[in-house]
């Protein structure tokens, strides 16, 4: 099958996460135990709950930076500075998977490469300097465009934000293959006729990109 873009998720996939560091510091300096936080790692199946709607509220762009560091801290009875919370809050992006993006940018001659992710401001300019530091460049800069959930108000696993990305692109569905971690992102771009990659080890991961570059 020839495919004409390589959709990629950044946290899991090209990005490693650890947002139980965010959850154990927030802990030590609020009066709520740690069960309060869990909900800021989006890959345990929780109920929802006031902080994860709050939090998914961000990621949409509903809510400013401002207003989602004023109710955290409501929340989660935590009387820290904006500066300290975000470094917290920038705790679950541990590090950017250099050997993959190598892999990925090395295609881009010969597919569209792009990013389709869940995330939202405070990280987004996080995760942009750790991907200068690397390359010059921020994420923006070296893939032909990505989509954010926070500039699209929209996020997986809803329909709507698949939707999107095939009317700004215009590329055919069945020309589209995503890589996600969560399976639970992978079901509505099936049913829209994209293919999609589980993403569940890095290792795999690398030897299934090396094959696009010998087509």
């Amino acid at each position: 099958m020839k495919f004409k873009m390589l959709l990629f998720d950044l946290g899991g996939v090209i990005i490693d996460i650890l947002p139980e560091k965010s959850i154990k510091e927030f802990s030590k300096l609020s009066k709520h135990s740690q069960e309060m936080f869990k909900d800021i790692d989006y890959r345990e199946k929780n109920k929802e709950s006031d902080l994860s709607d709050i939090f998914f509220d961000f990621e949409k762009g509903i809510i400013s930076k401002n207003d989602f560091r004023s109710k955290i801290k409501k929340l989660g009875k935590l009387d820290i500075d904006d500066f300290l919370f975000d470094q917290i809050w920038n705790l679950t992006i541990f590090k950017l998977d250099k050997k993959i993006l190598d892999r990925v940018l090395s295609l881009k001659s010969k597919y569209s490469i792009m990013i389709l992710s869940n995330t939202n401001e405070i990280h987004k300019e996080y995760f942009d300097k750790m991907c200068v530091k690397i390359y010059q460049k921020t994420f923006d800069q070296l893939f032909n465009r990505v989509f954010y959930s926070f500039e699209l108000n929209a996020r997986k696993p809803n329909k709507n934000i698949y939707e999107l990305v095939l009317d700004k692109t215009g590329i055919n569905p069945n020309e589209i293959i995503f890589f996600d971690d969560m399976n639970l992102n992978l079901i509505q771009p099936k049913k829209l006729g994209i293919n999609t990659y589980h993403v569940n080890n890095k290792n795999d991961l690398g030897g299934f990109l090396d094959g696009f570059g010998l087509n």
